[in-house]
This record gives C-alpha cells, structure tokens and sequence, in this order.
C-alpha cells in the first residue's frame, strides 16, 4: 500500500486526497496502545507532500457500528485524523461534505443530533447562497455563490444490492446478489433520501463494500461512486479514483 500509495501521489500530484474510512481493522475495540499505533502505520503508509491536503472519514471498523460507539473512541479518532463527524470546506468553487455514516441513524442520540444540527446549518448556507429570499436567510448569505456539493462518506447511499454495478472491479457473482441490510451495508432508505433532500449533492462517494459501482442517484440529478477497497487482501486489484472537478463539472477517470 505504501508504494502504491506513494507512487500515485508522485505521478498524479493531487491537490486533496481523501480515504474513506476503515483505517484500522479493530479501532473500536482495540487496546489504546494498538490504536495509537494504527494511527502512527497510517500517518506513515499515507503521508503526502505539504502541497496536497489529507481528509479522512470515519468507517465502522474505526469506532464500531452504530450502536456499538462510544464516546471516548469517537473521539480518540477525531483527535487523531482531525476528522469531525461533518466536515464542510470549499476549494475553487467546489464544496465538499464529508459524513460519519454511523451518525446518520436518526434514533436521537447524542452523536446523530449534533450531525443533524451541523447538516441543517449546511443546508440553509448552500439554499441561503442559491435563494437569498429563503426563509431565515441572513441579508448577505455566509457562500459567495452556489454549487451543488460532493458528498462523501464510508456507508454507500441505500441500494438493495450490487447487481445494478457494471463497474469492471465491482463484485463478483454471487456476492453482487447479496441483499444489503440497511445501516450495515449501505445508509436506511429513509437517511438516504433525507441527506439527498438536504445537500442535492452533484457526486456521492463511498467505500465500505469492498468493490466498485458506479450509479445515477436515487433521485435528483447526479451520481454515486463507490471506490472499491485500497487493501490487497480485500480485493485482487486494489483502487484508488481520480477526479477532476471544477464548478461546472465532474470527469470520473
């Protein structure tokens, strides 16, 4: 993975890198020595230049399934990959959200209603910069203009299964007739629909299954890419994506 890792930054010099969660095989219930030292293997395996800036998203295998969080761990990861539940930036004119998939449940825990609260901010920035006669629109909106945003977390975007995946490095039959359960291996239906409803994002990125699809979104105009694992023992040809993206567009190389 290193070499990999290093030869792609090399040859393709991105501006922004992202890694989408599952850093660490047992983060959530591992000693808290071993988990300071899965932290350390990964700052080395995927240390990038000064010019490029590193994002990380949390995955179940870094805190637990939903039910499993605690809060202490939660925050150990956090602390560790400066990586907020939500995160919201911008870069020439693209914005980008970023989501902790296990916080997405809506059972009002303390977790998914600071991730609710957080959404609900981002919603009303990009309607207040696209509509300033929205309701509770300040007099100048806090974004300069409106884009539509890219989504990004581990969990994929709800799908009953991966037979609708043509991709070339999706999954083998019979695991692509797999039927998914909901909140393990995708997002509910119902946070699915909510987060598009919310963010009407232009592309959703996502990890968590291991192999790769490419869809339409399930409603709205877009697309969803699910970027197959990074890890050898996970999958024969190990995968990163490329995009290119300006305000305007998104090229899937």
């Amino acid at each position: 993975m290193y070499r990999a890792f290093q030869t792609s930054l090399h040859l393709l010099q991105p501006e922004l890198v992202f890694v989408l969660g599952d850093i660490m095989d047992e983060g959530f219930y591992c000693s808290l020595q071993d988990f300071d030292k899965y932290v350390s293997r990964f700052k080395q395996l995927f240390a990038v230049p000064k010019n490029t800036k590193l994002y990380t998203v949390v995955g179940n295998h870094d805190i637990g399934f939903h039910n499993e969080i605690k809060s202490s761990r939660n925050q150990m990861f956090i602390t560790a990959f400066n990586s907020t539940p939500v995160q919201f930036f911008t870069l020439r004119g693209n914005y980008f959200v970023l989501i902790n998939s296990m916080a997405l449940e809506g059972d009002g825990c303390t977790l998914c209603k600071s991730v609710e609260i957080q959404l609900s901010e981002i919603e009303k920035k990009l309607k207040c910069s696209k509509n300033s006669t929205f309701l509770n629109c300040t007099s100048k909106p806090s974004l300069e203009f409106y884009s539509k945003p890219i989504l990004m977390q581990h969990y994929p975007l709800y799908r009953s299964s991966d037979m609708d995946c043509t991709d070339f490095d999706s999954a083998p039959m019979p695991i692509k007739e797999e039927i998914f359960k909901e909140a393990r291996e995708c997002l509910s239906k119902n946070s699915t629909y909510h987060i598009l409803n919310q963010i009407k994002p232009r592309l959703a990125l996502s990890g968590h299954t291991h192999h790769g699809c490419t869809r339409k979104l399930p409603f709205g105009f877009g697309e969803e890419i699910t970027i197959s694992s990074f890890n050898r023992r996970n999958k024969n040809n190990p995968t990163i994506g490329l995009v290119i993206c300006d305000i305007f567009e998104i090229l899937d190389l």
